[in-house]
């Protein structure tokens, strides 16, 4: 299937996949078209899905499918192209075969992107500090715990310092003005944006992955 966009929309895919890649040069897309619009799954670090919709040229089949992200933007390696060709790899991906539910979403925390973009940014610093001198100690263990403390550390309305790194490296925190907010289903927890949504996913969704990946 070959799908058209509009030029920002590509330029918009470009950004999304490049860090996607950037995190896992072997990662998978989930890619779910209806009509005129196109949703994009992505699987991150930190146990969190992330997620973009764009808008189509024109109205297409209903699909649903798993692609690999590498394929896809190769095909934007130049950047005058404006449709791509999408085809199910027929791979399994377990990190995209349970998507989050579609509602109903119990609203939480509201705010703008311009006062929680500071506090990842201060977070991550302080990290680095706290992670510094058990490098030069060599303490692999002790480093492993205050990484991952802090990254399951709840820094905004609920959502892990881990899930509001994601979403400030997709550049979804870039626009100081963009109201931004959090959201809880079924022990799912959800970020969103203007620009995408980050998810978080609950440990009985992990061990259902982890028992899919043995």
């Amino acid at each position: 299937m070959k799908i058209k966009f509009s030029p920002d929309e590509i330029l918009s895919l470009r950004n999304f996949l490049e860090k996607l890649i950037f995190w896992d040069k072997r990662t998978f897309l989930r890619i779910q078209i209806k009509g005129s619009n196109i949703g994009i799954f992505g699987s991150t670090p930190f146990n969190c899905l992330v997620f973009i919709a764009l808008p189509l040229q024109k109205e297409y089949e209903e699909t649903d499918l798993v692609t690999s992200c590498s394929e896809i933007l190769n095909q934007l390696s130049d950047e005058k192209v404006l449709e791509i060709k999408i085809t199910d790899s027929n791979k399994v991906a377990p990190e995209l075969a349970l998507l989050p539910p579609q509602g109903p979403w119990m609203p939480g925390e509201k705010g703008i992107a311009g006062d929680v973009f500071p506090m990842v940014k201060e977070r991550l610093n302080r990290l680095k500090s706290q992670v510094e001198p058990l490098q030069m100690l060599q303490n692999d263990k002790n480093k492993g715990t205050v990484t991952e403390d802090a990254w399951n550390e709840n820094l905004w309305g609920g959502i892990t310092f881990g899930a509001l790194n994601v979403a400030a490296g997709l550049g979804m925190l870039s626009f100081p003005n963009s109201r931004i907010n959090a959201a809880t289903c079924q022990g799912w927890k959800r970020f969103v944006t203007p620009s995408g949504q980050v998810f978080i996913r609950p440990l009985k969704a992990v061990r259902n992955l982890l028992s899919v990946v043995k």
